[in-house]
């Protein structure tokens, strides 16, 4: 046995079951904390989620300018809904460092450390898919489906429950996709899946982002593929981190930094230029809008019956 080994506690079933229970507690009161904080904000926060429909409205001209509720208790239900994960987003920084740190009890202290690296980028990595998803996904997904209704001349109403579902579901199904270079960064670490493994399965990999986008978008086509892409790139980031981590690690250079960047600067791009992409989208898979009538004409004698 080696002197790392004695060193090492080695943790019983019920220590594990019992460090659970800690972690989840903690993690429970923090989320409740942060939904009474969002609870005291909930008419600012409801106008933030309201702003790419409004924005959509606008942009297509829709008739419509509020959204429906229709139940009685409907409001008050969905606030309580959006409070709630908005709490949840309040405090990710503790419910995350639980979730860490659970997985560090079972760990040897060499391993740990990158625990302490995957913490602050997996903050950062969760940051960035809710910023996708409210600055790209959401309105794009939101002009596209309007931007039908008004082609086809129909009302533009959606009920509240379905929006915020929609909006809620993209932007933490985001959130957590962009944990993926962690996930696979941390089983290539542990030994327990090899990076060859993941470049084999590359071309699984851009069929399930793809079905994922699916899942956990509108149905419009738009939102499907501005989700899948960002997917397929941060599983070729996992491969690329792959390179240094686990036995056979290379050592880490700064110019082998270079995936990095150009993820970066597509992702910086593509928040800049996000309005002509959603003009372009529009015009690849929407509607053309519907020809308005010519003004009638003052001097022009009334229909028969009027």
């Amino acid at each position: 046995m080696t002197d790392l080994e004695d060193d090492m506690h080695r943790m019983t079933l019920p220590e594990h079951l019992n460090e659970l229970r800690r972690r989840l507690v903690w993690s429970v009161l923090a989320i409740v904390v942060g939904m009474l904080v969002s609870f005291f904000f909930y008419k600012e926060l409801m106008e933030l989620l309201e702003a790419p429909f409004r924005e959509a409205v606008t942009a297509t001209g829709a008739k419509a300018k509020q959204l429906l509720a229709i139940d009685p208790g409907e409001g008050f239900l969905q606030v309580l809904k959006m409070c709630f994960l908005s709490g949840f987003v309040l405090v990710s920084p503790v419910v995350l460092w639980q979730m860490w740190g659970f997985i560090a009890a079972g760990l040897y202290e060499y391993e740990r450390r990158y625990v302490r690296i995957f913490f602050p980028v997996s903050l950062i990595l969760f940051s960035l898919g809710l910023i996708v998803a409210y600055m790209l996904l959401i309105p794009f997904g939101m002009r596209f489906l309007i931007g039908w209704n008004v082609a086809l001349n129909l009302g533009t109403e959606f009920r509240l429950s379905s929006y915020l579902s929609t909006c809620l579901t993209m932007l933490f199904g985001m959130g957590l996709v962009f944990q993926l270079p962690l996930v696979m960064l941390f089983l290539q670490a542990a030994g327990i899946v090899e990076r060859a493994t993941f470049v084999k399965g590359w071309r699984w990999a851009v069929v399930l982002a793809f079905i994922l986008g699916m899942i956990l978008t509108d149905p419009s086509p738009v939102t499907q593929i501005v989700m899948a892409i960002p997917v397929v790139g941060l599983y070729f980031l996992g491969i690329w981190g792959g390179r240094f981590v686990g036995e056979n690690a290379e050592v880490f250079r700064l110019w082998k930094a270079w995936p990095i960047v150009i993820a970066a600067a597509v992702f910086v791009a593509m928040l800049m230029y996000r309005d002509q992409l959603n003009e372009l989208a529009v015009d690849m898979f929407g509607q053309e809008e519907p020809k308005k009538e010519a003004p009638a004409d003052p001097g022009a004698s009334p229909p028969p019956g009027k």
